[in-house]
């Protein structure tokens, strides 16, 4: 006689003799034992991995999603089970699987992503007669999303705007009064984005745009909690058992609701606590140390996205530090996706109203389409970026350009007035946000005449006198005005903006150079490489990149205008050996050697 395979939880393969003495209905017990969340008795069946209502299961590469289903019956008179699967209500397809009494069956169908659901009805037969075991319906096949954070992330009224539509999935429940943990491991039911499974009006918006790109169901399981430090969230170890807390929370839901291996990003909107504290900034290096947890922890996520914060009303010295760090890691870290808060609608000094919310939420769904789903949106998505700041020459240090990307198209509004709390005017000048001291701290708003956009994407700033500082920096640690009771208002501006309305970010310390400043050897790798090399640079450098194969041809050009990382993409290249050559401004050449492995 041949083996029984039997395929069960993680992946595991045991084979089992049908004619040794451990009697198959133990080991079937005793493997379900294991997995006594995952387990569900409906009449003579017990379940292993059964779909719930309202699940979503994350698609593949090929735009479907595996739907499992696994147990064992106790009954000796069933011989099979038969799944019939419709979709929208119509009938999608039906198939069968031959059983037998206490040996565990495994079946699985497949569903395409798309905006349609799926009902799955399991029968049992005994003979020829069959009957109704169970259903599963309003089924889905999209991605998912999970977010994380402070109150940012979830508040907010649930007005007629905030979409709850059959297309938005959560998994879990809501913890009153502000989502903290322990979290009960009895809460996994999948369900629609309302109720006690509700996200908040930004995650919503997120998700209301992603389906209008994606044409497909998505899913947001939303971990955040109200007034939570980064030390909260990084309480992330993989552990599942009680008390379930931290970071650890989202790990439980993202595994238990079935996604964890196919997350495909992260949404992290975080910091507003440690900026309240008028304390040394050590958010950045904590950050960090949550980067390397969520790359062990989530390894399917492919992007985190960190919206830089905005300027809040508390005494903080150190506030601008946690922005900059925020801006070099969308800057330097691909895994790192930000963009700037500062100026988005009805900001009440800390939370928004939810309109303010829809508007992040549709910045961050831009900027996931982009590099989730790879669709070819405008570099004005993203917020400007400085990439050098430079005097034209050694004699005319009264003239300062701030340069941006390429792509961006920028404008300045050198004033505007708001009405405060108190209903007076106060008028508010874009000259007074730009700082000579790191901390941001210090104004130059005094000794600047004019701050003009000179062809797109730079600014110039011109100053009465001759500027002998090495830095600059934009924005100020806090509202100054409010703290000091001049004014009551919610931080106004003005601000740097591109054509899509996207505030420049904030920065903090940035170097100042000469225009024809020298360049610097650069870094390439992986090497070997096989999809993306990445070339970075110690500073920000203008030149020429070029890559020749073995016979001298050339392969790739681009124009450095102001850069510290490019990526390349690889992945079709024919294996071989390659040169890099980086021509800086001054005609300095650097080279380098490259391997292909495709």
């Amino acid at each position: 006689m041949g083996f029984v395979v039997i395929s069960w939880f993680k992946n595991q393969k045991i084979q089992i003799e049908p004619m040794r003495q451990l009697t198959i209905a133990f080991l079937a017990v005793l493997v379900l034992a294991m997995q006594p969340l995952h387990a569900q008795k409906i009449g003579d069946f017990v379940f292993a991995k059964l779909p719930q209502s309202y699940q979503l299961y994350p698609r593949a590469e090929n735009n479907a999603a595996e739907v499992p289903i696994e147990g064992v019956t106790s009954n000796k008179d069933i011989t099979a089970i038969s799944l019939r699967i419709t979709r929208n209500g119509a009938s999608y397809r039906w198939q069968k699987t031959l059983i037998s009494p206490s040996v565990p069956f495994a079946t699985k169908f497949f569903i395409p992503a798309e905006l349609a659901e799926f009902q799955v009805d399991v029968y049992s037969f005994k003979g020829k007669d069959s009957s109704l075991v169970t259903s599963s319906k309003n089924i889905v096949a999209g991605d998912a999303f999970l977010v994380t954070g402070q109150s940012n992330a979830w508040i907010g009224p649930i007005d007629e705007q905030v979409y709850q539509g059959e297309w938005l999935r959560s998994f879990g429940a809501v913890q009153a009064p502000d989502n903290y943990g322990p979290y009960n491991p009895a809460d996994t039911l999948w369900s629609l984005a309302t109720g006690t499974a509700r996200i908040g009006p930004w995650a919503a918006e997120i998700a209301k745009q992603l389906i209008s790109y994606e044409k497909i169901p998505i899913c947001i399981i939303n971990s955040a909690a109200g007034g939570s430090f980064i030390d909260w969230h990084l309480i992330l170890d993989g552990s599942i058992k009680s008390p379930i807390d931290g970071g650890n929370i989202m790990y439980y839901k993202a595994l238990k609701s079935g996604v964890l291996s196919k997350v495909k990003a992260i949404i992290y909107r975080q910091g507003e606590g440690e900026v309240s504290l008028n304390e040394p900034n050590l958010w950045g290096q904590k950050f960090a140390a949550l980067e390397t947890k969520y790359k062990k922890y989530f390894p399917s996520v492919q992007q985190v996205i960190v919206p830089q914060l905005n300027v809040y009303e508390f005494k903080n010295l150190y506030g601008s530090l946690a922005r900059e760090e925020q801006r070099k890691m969308h800057a330097n870290d691909p895994y790192i996706k930000s963009f700037a808060t500062v100026g988005t609608r009805q900001f009440d000094r800390l939370h928004y109203g939810n309109e303010g919310y829809r508007q992040s939420g549709l910045e961050t769904a831009r900027i996931i389409s982009n590099v989730i789903h790879k669709k070819p949106w405008p570099a004005e998505i993203y917020s400007p970026n400085i990439q050098r700041a430079y005097f034209a020459s050694d004699t005319e240090h009264d003239k300062l350009y701030l340069e941006f990307e390429d792509g961006q198209n920028l404008s300045a509004n050198l004033d505007t007035t708001v009405i405060d709390a108190n209903g007076k005017p106060q008028k508010l000048f874009l000259a007074d946000h730009f700082f000579w001291d790191k901390y941001n701290d210090a104004t130059l708003g005094n000794y600047i005449t004019n701050i003009t956009v000179v062809d797109k994407r730079r600014i110039l700033i011109q100053f009465k006198d001759q500027y002998d500082g090495t830095t600059i920096g934009y924005l100020p640690n806090y509202h100054k005005k409010f703290i000091t009771k001049e004014a009551e208002y919610a931080f106004a501006g003005p601000f740097i903006r591109n054509q899509m309305g996207m505030r420049a970010f904030s920065f903090s310390a940035f170097p100042i150079t000469k225009k024809d400043d020298s360049v610097y050897d650069f870094v390439s790798s992986p090497n070997p490489v096989t999809q993306k090399l990445s070339i970075t640079w110690p500073k920000y450098v203008i030149g020429n990149l070029e890559i020749y194969n073995m016979r001298g041809d050339l392969i790739f050009t681009y124009k450095i205008d102001g850069l510290k990382i490019k990526e390349i993409d690889v992945s079709t290249w024919a294996a071989g050996n390659y040169f890099i050559l980086f021509t800086g401004a001054n005609g300095e050449v650097f080279r380098k050697r490259l391997a292909v492995l495709n």
